[in-house]
């Protein structure tokens, strides 16, 4: 079964690459060898591997929700774009100075400082045209998605998160704390695949409310699975879980979250094996 859950998984990633490469063939822009580099720079990092989780994300919650996953698809794709953006910023100099990003030289390394900013500037505000063509027909749901991946990505969600954990230095963080900045920097573009994904689907309110606290527990899971995983690297245990509480009460808080995500997936489907699978698997990754 699981051999299954994760052949689905595998080729959901790989529509997901093929409607990227098809955009980005497709792309109209201006004319100039500056705006082709930068398309290039832009293209390297969207196309650098990943698991796609996110993406793959809204569209096993289309699936769930018995929606045309092609209609889900550039809400999926945008978030995926603002996520490269994010990863993109994240290995400058500036901030994690990393030379290597999924076995690949960083962007900044191929195109330079400059153009690996311009690129995560440019995958950011593409995301957003991608909703407005994508949603056209339909303006309404084109302002909500607008209004929730604004939120999630920017201030009041991923760059707030990023904010946050920029400038605590060396603080070891309470475990509200914690869990406040992982709900901002990590878990809000998680989260907001999920909700995206529902109203696309047009689920009732009660769903989308329930995914969107079902998104929220997963992406807290996945961290808190990250942290015991992390657990003795150097520096992790300044603001980790099993920094603050330990390695047996991280596993128990784990445990509770998962528990508590799964109750939420239940009260829109009591069969979702697919989603179920997510939260089994990031479980068993602490082993």
């Amino acid at each position: 079964m699981q051999q299954q859950h994760e052949r689905v998984m595998a080729e959901k990633a790989i529509a997901i690459d093929q409607f990227i490469e098809k955009y980005f063939a497709q792309m109209n822009l201006p004319e100039g060898s500056a705006i082709q580099e930068l398309k290039r720079s832009m293209h390297y990092s969207a196309t650098n591997g990943g698991k796609r989780f996110r993406p793959v994300l809204s569209l096993l919650v289309a699936d769930l929700l018995n929606s045309n996953p092609e209609r889900v698809m550039p809400f999926a794709v945008a978030v995926e774009m603002i996520h490269t953006y994010s990863l993109i910023h994240d290995d400058l100099p500036c901030m994690d100075n990393d030379d290597l990003r999924r076995g690949s030289p960083t962007n900044h390394k191929v195109f330079g400082e400059d153009f690996a900013l311009l690129a995560g500037d440019a995958l950011l505000t593409e995301a957003f045209l991608l909703i407005a063509e994508g949603y056209s027909g339909q303006g309404a749901l084109a302002v909500q998605l607008t209004r929730l991946l604004s939120e999630a990505a920017g201030i009041r969600g991923m760059v707030g998160g990023q904010a946050i954990d920029l400038r605590a230095g060396l603080k070891t963080f309470t475990n509200d704390e914690l869990t406040h900045l992982h709900s901002l920097k990590t878990g809000a573009l998680i989260r907001v695949a999920v909700e995206g994904a529902a109203l696309i689907a047009e689920a009732q309110p009660n769903e989308v409310l329930a995914l969107r606290n079902f998104g929220s527990g997963l992406g807290l899971a996945f961290q808190i699975a990250d942290d015991i995983l992390d657990h003795g690297e150097k520096d992790q245990d300044v603001r980790s879980f099993t920094g603050i509480l330990g390695m047996e009460d991280t596993k128990s808080l784990l445990r509770e979250i998962s528990q508590k995500a799964l109750q939420e997936l239940h009260l829109v489907s009591k069969e979702a094996p697919m989603l179920e699978h997510l939260i089994s698997y990031n479980q068993s990754r602490q082993v």
